[in-house]
């Protein structure tokens, strides 16, 4: 095994992880005003949309990118299809975070809002973030490390990340238990911080919104 390689690949690996949770990021904020939306017509929309984005497995999205679309707007570029599409998923489940955190702030807190006048800014800033804040960052952290753990598929439409490097190594003549157990502890040093990362936020963000 050389360490070069495994670098690389651990590097490709972070590219489609932190790629897709920005993807996803952005794609969510819509999906999550569609949610709340006063419209039922736009309500059913997103449900739509998110049903059919979380009803299909993450590998189908990136056959359907990579094989289909791909050729011709995405150039055919595995990592490229693998961040579009695993964003493309977490957007529906960071949308939901979002959804409930919103959900989560008590109803006389948007009838203050209201009665206020307070601009809408100011109001989401102020009163409505704070507070739904530690809901949203719990479950978004959780789906970010199962989004690292997906990465892993794009190996099967020949993105060179963890799985990828892995599998060559094996074929290449040496230990499969070795090589993937080191690729499980890879894994492990990049899921444990952001979960402990992620539980300190929210211990701070709830101790912040109790003052």
């Amino acid at each position: 095994m050389e360490l070069q390689y495994l670098l690389r690949s651990l590097g490709h690996t972070l590219i489609i992880w932190i790629g897709s949770i920005l993807f996803a990021a952005v794609l969510s904020i819509p999906v999550a005003a569609g949610r709340r939306a006063g419209s039922p017509i736009l309500r059913g929309i997103t449900r739509v949309w998110v049903a059919i984005v979380r009803g299909l497995p993450p590998l189908v999205w990136m056959i359907l990118l990579f094989f289909g679309v791909g050729i011709g707007l995405l150039g055919q570029s595995p990592m490229f299809a693998a961040i579009v599409a695993l964003g493309l998923i977490n957007s529906a489940y960071f949308g939901d975070s979002i959804y409930a955190g919103l959900n989560s702030v008590p109803t006389a807190q948007w009838d203050a809002i209201k009665a206020l006048a307070l601009p809408t800014r100011q109001a989401y800033t102020k009163v409505i973030i704070p507070q739904a804040f530690p809901i949203i960052i719990a479950s978004s952290t959780a789906y970010s490390i199962s989004l690292v753990k997906n990465t892993a598929i794009a190996s099967i439409i020949g993105a060179n990340e963890l799985m990828f490097y892995g599998h060559n190594t094996v074929q290449a003549g040496a230990n499969g238990l070795q090589v993937f157990f080191l690729i499980g502890l890879v894994y492990l040093a990049l899921t444990i911080p952001v979960g402990m990362l992620a539980r300190w936020v929210e211990g701070r963000s709830v101790i912040s919104t109790v003052r």
